[in-house]
């Protein structure tokens, strides 16, 4: 695959077993295609020497404490 080309997301997803609807396939299809097309262009530009984002702390809701969210996983 060169840089411009796209992910065909239709054959990936049959490929995979998926059994998405031919309508709900072509929505998802369009979807992913238009956000590859979105942040290809920003990926480029990212520098090797970024490091990447491993760790992820969403807020915890009001009237909830961190022990029921980490319960709950």
């Amino acid at each position: 695959m060169n840089g411009n080309s796209q992910k065909d997301w239709k054959k990936i997803g049959r490929s995979n077993g998926l059994a998405i609807p031919d309508a709900a396939l072509e929505r998802v299809a369009q979807t992913l295609d238009a956000l590859e097309a979105d942040f290809r262009p920003l990926a480029r530009t990212l520098q090797p020497e970024i490091e990447p984002a491993t760790v992820f702390h969403a807020a915890i809701e009001p009237g909830h404490d961190r022990e029921e969210v980490e319960d709950a996983e």
